[in-house]
């Protein structure tokens, strides 16, 4: 097909994949640029969504043969993404959101066949990466489409975050009755995650990611391109010493925060551990290897016991909006001496994270120093 000076090769492959004794169905149309703008692509795909229900593809036939050999796949987890030394900013970023985009829609087809808490989770975890990689690379962009993408992936999140609410309580309830409840009340909250990933809004929504991370035309001029052929590294140690500052500074007195403040720190601290994990492979000596493991193990504490705050925080307005403040089990969820315990915790885990600076080279004036140097 051709478009203005643009050619896109368009294939329709309809069949099956077979691994020994199982199947799958496979329907798919492939695009290929094959001269001209890329843009024409993805202007194709568009239309194709329009006419019928288009989802990004991110699996190889050949991947998908081997995923019939194994139990039927669930929750899919954030990896590591190899970056290296003579990456610049923009082309990090790139591989950095295209696994983003990769995890949140392997966890989509997951859940298409399954309500599995594990799995909506792990698609909600991918969109705030994915968010917080924006967050943390804002200054890399000057383009209109960001502040755009960025409130639609807020949209996409919060559709998933009543279910993802009560799936959390239900883990925390020990009432046989109660927990039956809870359950039954995931039914409606679910049925809304499978309208959203249904929409063409959310499907729209993905290919216009994949083309703005695919065609990286973020700036246009001189000064502005000079920032996305940053070095990876450089950029990296940046933003972690700034947003350690950030986390480091926000819980002085955590004890004495109200629930706000706290939730604002909780924020903080989960886009540091995301920028530690994204950024980590681009300090692969061993020293710094082992200085990297201790700073995420630190992160994690300290995000574990900031999100049970949470959880007692919001559990009261989840419980009412349910219906089910009053019900047996409900009072287990949250009390005074739970809370109290949860913020010693806390704050036990804020000083262990501050003090793990201690085992990293403070950042030094010489650009490229980084707290795991």
């Amino acid at each position: 097909m051709t478009e203005g000076d643009a050619t896109v090769e368009v294939a329709l492959n309809l069949g099956k994949v077979v691994a020994a004794d199982r199947q799958a169905p496979l329907c798919e149309i492939e695009l290929e640029s094959k001269n001209g703008s890329p843009t024409a692509l993805f202007v194709l795909a568009q239309k194709v969504n329009l006419i019928t229900p288009a989802h990004i593809g991110v699996l190889s036939k050949a991947e998908r043969g081997y995923r019939l050999l194994g139990p039927a796949p669930g929750a899919i987890k954030a990896s590591a993404i190899p970056l290296t030394a003579d990456m610049n900013a923009a082309t990090a970023f790139a591989h950095l959101a295209a696994a983003c985009l990769k995890q949140f829609r392997l966890n989509e087809m997951a859940l298409s066949w399954s309500r599995n808490a594990d799995a909506l989770h792990q698609a909600r975890v991918s969109l705030r990466r994915l968010r917080s990689l924006f967050s943390i690379c804002k200054s890399l962009f000057a383009d209109s489409r960001f502040d755009h993408m960025r409130d639609e992936l807020r949209w996409l999140a919060s559709e998933l975050g009543d279910a993802r609410n009560i799936d959390v309580i239900i883990k925390r309830a020990s009432d046989e009755g109660f927990s039956s409840r809870l359950q039954a009340a995931r039914n409606d909250p679910y049925g809304a995650v499978d309208a959203a990933f249904s929409s063409v809004r959310a499907r729209s929504l993905m290919i216009d990611l994949a083309k703005w991370i695919s065609i990286k035309n973020w700036r246009s001029n001189e000064m502005g391109e000079a920032l996305l052929v940053e070095p990876a590294r450089n950029f990296a140690s940046n933003v972690l010493d700034r947003l350690w500052k950030k986390v480091a500074k926000g819980g002085n007195n955590l004890i004495d925060l109200d629930d706000e403040s706290r939730h604002e720190l909780r924020i903080s601290a989960k886009k540091l551990r995301y920028a530690a994990e994204f950024f980590g492979s681009l300090y692969h000596s061993k020293a710094e290897t082992q200085r990297h493991k201790k700073f995420i193990t630190a992160m994690e504490g300290l995000q574990d016991q900031l999100g049970s705050l949470n959880d007692l925080a919001t559990a009261p307005d989840l419980l009412s909006k349910l219906d089910l403040t009053n019900m047996t089990g409900a009072e287990d969820l949250f009390s005074a001496a739970d809370k109290e315990k949860l913020l010693d915790d806390a704050a036990e885990a804020h000083d262990i994270f501050v003090d793990t600076r201690r085992f990293l080279a403070l950042r030094r004036a010489t650009i490229g120093r980084s707290l795991f140097e």
